[in-house]
């Protein structure tokens, strides 16, 4: 059988089931008897309260269920049943879904019905939607296929499991001079460059330089690299930060008198590059 003669046939037995308890529901007991039916339980007592998609969010849409009516709402859509029932054998000679507990059902008149479906999962109990295609089409595709939590009561959904923490990178190893010249750093510095640049000194970090050196700034170990210009060091020149851990580089390059940033560095990082550059270039002022 297809997906979609298994849907329909489960509809089928939701809508047969739904005007059951209902009729049970509207009848007095006495008449209902004597049409051979038989009272139906209803225990919808244990499952009012608020049902969201997000139970911090107040905006989000959302499920109420009340004695005397289901509510399902999402900005200026809402859908309003009247003396809803709680359903526990919906699906005939089928199984139930796994984590099924019941079905509160409700009616709307000539708009037909709608049921909430009750799953219990390790987070708590949630409910989905189903419903008469004049109802769906009120509610919107998007309604239809989510899940609401229920937010309040002893099974009121768990948040959910925190993200894991962000791995810290180890802390930076190895001889300064031997990272400076390796492939990694140059290839950060390549591309905080850009393909267009192609002044050698500056593409390759050659020329006359301080020995690289391990500097911490505002928490962060970084390897500090100073570079010139052969035969033109005061006025052409740079300083590079390199994080080992993360992969990052800053830096920032004169030439010609004009100071520009690199590798877009941070608000607080900025005055500290200019600082560091000070001290590797300008020592004598």
């Amino acid at each position: 059988m297809t997906r979609s003669k298994t849907t329909a046939t489960t509809t089928d037995h939701s809508r047969a089931l739904l005007r059951t308890a209902m009729l049970a529901a509207l009848l007095p007991a006495a008449a209902w008897a004597q049409q051979g039916g038989q009272q139906l339980p209803n225990y919808i007592a244990q499952y009012t309260g608020r049902w969201s998609a997000d139970c911090a969010d107040n905006s989000a849409a959302a499920l109420q269920v009340r004695q005397d009516s289901l509510i399902a709402e999402s900005g200026k859509r809402r859908v309003v049943t009247r003396e809803p029932q709680t359903v526990h054998s919906l699906f005939g000679n089928s199984p139930p879904p796994a984590g099924f507990d019941v079905a509160l059902v409700g009616d709307t008149g000539k708009a037909g019905a709608l049921t909430f479906l009750v799953y219990r999962s390790s987070r708590g109990q949630y409910a989905t939607l189903d419903a008469d295609k004049p109802l769906a089409g009120q509610l919107g595709p998007e309604m239809m296929k989510l899940r609401y939590w229920r937010c309040n009561g002893a099974a009121r959904a768990l948040p959910p499991p925190p993200e894991p923490a962000a791995k810290v990178p180890p802390p930076p190893t190895g001889s300064p001079a031997a990272l400076a010249q390796g492939p990694a750093m140059q290839k950060a510095w390549r591309a905080a460059l850009g393909t267009r640049e192609n002044e050698r000194w500056l593409v390759r970090r050659e020329g006359p330089a301080p020995e690289p050196q391990w500097v911490t700034v505002d928490g962060t170990r970084y390897l500090l690299h100073a570079f010139c210009k052969p035969h033109d060091c005061y006025d052409n020149n740079a300083i590079a930060l390199y994080d080992q851990g993360s992969g990052r580089i800053y830096g920032l390059v004169q030439r010609n008198g004009g100071n520009r940033l690199l590798g877009s560095p941070p608000a607080a990082l900025a005055p500290q590059l200019d600082k560091l550059w000070r001290e590797q270039w300008r020592k004598s002022n």
